[in-house]
Parts: C-alpha cells; sequence; structure tokens
C-alpha cells in the first residue's frame, strides 16, 4: 500500500524528470539560454566581489582623511594639511559634554573627542592621544598591524618602534600594544601613543592611587623613573588633571551638508576655533553614498531586464508547446502538474546557468587578482577581498538568485497556459 504522501513525493520526482528531458530535447535553446545566465551572473557576481573590494578601499582612503571640521579652544594651533587627524598637543581643552552640543547641528553626522597628555612611556616623555573607539573617524583606519579583539591597550603611532603586544611602562603602569598605524605623514599622529578614554582614567586612576608624590621609583625598562621627572613629564598623573575635558572634537559631516552652515552654527559656541579641511576630499566622501546608491539602482535595472528576457523566453517556449500541453491536460494531467513542469524546467536552466556563471566568475577574479590588487595599489587605494563568509553567501545567493530568476521568469507563461482549456491548446497552431 502507497501512502498518499509518498505518491505525492513520487509524483513530483516525475514531474522534474520530464522537465529535465525537455531540457535534453532542446538543448541549444537550453544552452543559449543558459550561457546568457551564466555570463550575467558571473559579471554580476564578479561586479560584487570587486565593488565590495572598492567601496572598502574607497571609504578606508576617505577616512584616512580624517575630518571634515576640527573643532578646538581658539587658542589652539592645528596642522592644516590633506588630513585632519589631529591637533598639535596643547594644555588648552574644551569641556566634553560639548559633544552633544555639536551632535545635533543640522548636517553633522558624526563627533569624535580627542585629548592630549604628556606621559612618561618607558621613561621616554611622549603624547598620549586618547579617543572613543565607538565615534573614532580617524584613528583605526590608519591600523596597519593588530592584535583580535576590541581595542585594549596603546596603539602606536608609525615612527614609535613598538611590537605588537610588547607590554610598556607608561607612567609605572603596564599596558601591551595593541596595534600599529601606517604613516600619516601628520607629526603628532606618527609620534604619538594612542588609546581609549577607559584607558587613560585607568592611568590617572593607577597615578592617583600609588600617590606619585610619595611613591618609590618605578621600575621602567631596568632603569628607575624618580616620582620627580614623572611629575614633571607627565600630565597623566597629575592630580589636578580633569577627565571631562577634550583637545578636539573631529567632525564628520552628512552626505548633504554645507560645510558653511555647519561653520556658522559651531560659531555660536564661545571660545572655539573651527577649521575646514580639503574641500574637494569633503565633497567627494559626501558624493561616495550618493554614487554607490546609483550603482545599486543602475544593477537593479539590469537585473529587471534579465528577467523580463527570461520571462519573455519562456513565453515563446510555452507558446510552441500548446499542443503538447494540451494533449498531456487531455490524457489527464492537472494544471498544476503542467505549471510544475515549466517551472521546474526554467528552474534548471537558470539554475545550472547560475553555477556555470559562479565558476566563470570565480575564474575571472582568480586571472585578475593580481593586476587589480596592483592596480588599486598605483591609485593609492587598500584593496582587500570581501571576508570568507562574505565570498560564501555571494555565492550561495548567486545560485539561488539563478534559480529564482527562472521560477519567476516563467511563472506568468505557465499561469497563463494553465489556465486555458485542453482543447484550445490541441487546436492552437503554436508547434
Amino acid at each position: 500500500m502507497r501512502f498518499p504522501s509518498t505518491s505525492r513525493r513520487h509524483d513530483r520526482w516525475l514531474l522534474i524528470r520530464l522537465a529535465a528531458q525537455n531540457v535534453g530535447y532542446r538543448r541549444l535553446r537550453a544552452l543559449l539560454l543558459g550561457a546568457a545566465v551564466m555570463l550575467g551572473v558571473g559579471i554580476g557576481f564578479v561586479s560584487f566581489v570587486a565593488g565590495w573590494a572598492l567601496r572598502e578601499g574607497i571609504a578606508t582612503s576617505f577616512a584616512r582623511m580624517g575630518a571634515d571640521l576640527i573643532v578646538v579652544p581658539s587658542s589652539t594651533l592645528v596642522n592644516i594639511t590633506a588630513s585632519l587627524l589631529t591637533v598639535q598637543p596643547t594644555e588648552q581643552t574644551l569641556p566634553a559634554d560639548l559633544a552633544r552640543q555639536i551632535a545635533e547641528i543640522p548636517g553633522v553626522a558624526r563627533v569624535a573627542p580627542q585629548r592630549i597628555v604628556p606621559a612618561l612611556v618607558e621613561g621616554n616623555a611622549v603624547n598620549l592621544i586618547a579617543f572613543d573607539p565607538a565615534h573614532d573617524l580617524s584613528v583605526l583606519s590608519w591600523l596597519e598591524e593588530r592584535r583580535p579583539g576590541p581595542v585594549e591597550g596603546l596603539i602606536a603611532g608609525s615612527r614609535l618602534a613598538a611590537r605588537l603586544e610588547a607590554s610598556l611602562s607608561v607612567c609605572g603602569m603596564p599596558l601591551s600594544i595593541y596595534g600599529r598605524l601606517g604613516k600619516t605623514g601628520v607629526g603628532p599622529f606618527d609620534e604619538s601613543y594612542f588609546l581609549s578614554f577607559n584607558a587613560l582614567a585607568d592611568i590617572v586612576s593607577f597615578c592617583r592611587a600609588a600617590g606619585t608624590a610619595g611613591a618609590p621609583p618605578a621600575k621602567v625598562a631596568d632603569s628607575e623613573v624618580s616620582p620627580a621627572a614623572v611629575m614633571n613629564h607627565a600630565d597623566v598623573c597629575s592630580p589636578d588633571l580633569p577627565l571631562d575635558r577634550v583637545s578636539a572634537f573631529l567632525l564628520q559631516l552628512l552626505p548633504d551638508a554645507k560645510p558653511e552652515q555647519v561653520k556658522f552654527s559651531l560659531a555660536q559656541f564661545a571660545d572655539v576655533k573651527i577649521v575646514e579641511g580639503n574641500t574637494v576630499l569633503t565633497s567627494s566622501r559626501q558624493a561616495l553614498s550618493t554614487l554607490l546608491i546609483g550603482i545599486a539602482v543602475f544593477t537593479a535595472l539590469q537585473l529587471t531586464a534579465l528577467l523580463i528576457l527570461v520571462s519573455l523566453l519562456f513565453s515563446a517556449i510555452v507558446q510552441e508547446r500548446y499542443r503538447e500541453v494540451g494533449l498531456l491536460r487531455a490524457m489527464g494531467a492537472k494544471p498544476g502538474q503542467v505549471m510544475t513542469i515549466i517551472l521546474a524546467e526554467a528552474t534548471i536552466i537558470t539554475g545550472l546557468g547560475g553555477l556555470g556563471g559562479l565558476g566563470l566568475g570565480a575564474a575571472v577574479l582568480l586571472m585578475f587578482a593580481r593586476s587589480l590588487a596592483f592596480y588599486f595599489d598605483l591609485l593609492g587605494i587598500p584593496f582587500s577581498w570581501p571576508p570568507l563568509p562574505v565570498l560564501q553567501v555571494g555565492a550561495i545567493f548567486a545560485i539561488v538568485f539563478s534559480a529564482i530568476l527562472g521560477l519567476v521568469g516563467a511563472l506568468l507563461p505557465a499561469w497563463r497556459v494553465r489556465r486555458m482549456a485542453p482543447y484550445a491548446l490541441i487546436r492552437s497552431q503554436g508547434h
């Protein structure tokens, strides 16, 4: 005795086999349609991978340009370079809660506070630049080496000889090197150590708890640093150092923001100076998101055109089979079964075309891997392939999309023939 569910599965399998046989009967047409889908999916996959690398590279390059605007105390010096990354070391500060008021100004996308504090690292007087990793727009984009995990410890500028994961003494408190930055050409940026605001607060608490003024000398690099030296060269250990002050606010603007209007709003705050970056770079950064949206819209239009093409092809294929479909209906085939055969045939052709397109795209990417990376390097754009999980998801999506493309493209022709009477199909002039 055959159970109904088993019978239905057997019937479906027979319908799929019949659809596969139909593909084999008209091989040339199936090959041409599969080749069209293969080219579309292959080019789409290559465009996705190359576009990902290009988007990430351009975004990183723009991020390395730092801020669009910097808000600093009125007497602070700022290097006017191509990159607004930080300010000159200064004793002048602004209240940290000013960040909330700046963020409310129309046109401001992100606000990244920084605090520059002198300190002793391994007995040498250097500057610590504290930043907020969650809102950063200038430091992390320059990381060339880093440990896995969240930002902890110190990040060394490019001119500092510090090895990754090495332990350094900051005013007597040991901290490890989390990462190293690439060369920026901005002096204060290349010659400083970077750390989070939380790490800066930990150093201040350590110094105050140790009672630096009366504490024994700190061991630094097999030598001793006296408490007086720490006090003279390390403001971070000053008992009067406030933690609610910052040296500068780095601002990134929204794509549609006008720098002049934002600068006018910022000028309402007392005792501040606004420094503007390279206007060309600001405009380019703002135009990047519009460009990417335009590319996405263009790709969607291409896919829509491919869907219409598949639908037209299967309309012609189904029309040629009117007599064949009518005979199947006259022999007892149900409308749903006829529709299943047509949809399965379309899915098989486009699914195999998508699989071939994925192979074609992978071959093209392997062929041009070195040339693309080399060309990006010549342009000064960092090049990196998408992560493996992203590639895997992209490959699966390409195959599934190609199968769905055939399914959707053949749906309307299959639905039309499903509603026609068997005698009308048999009398049709289509062959």
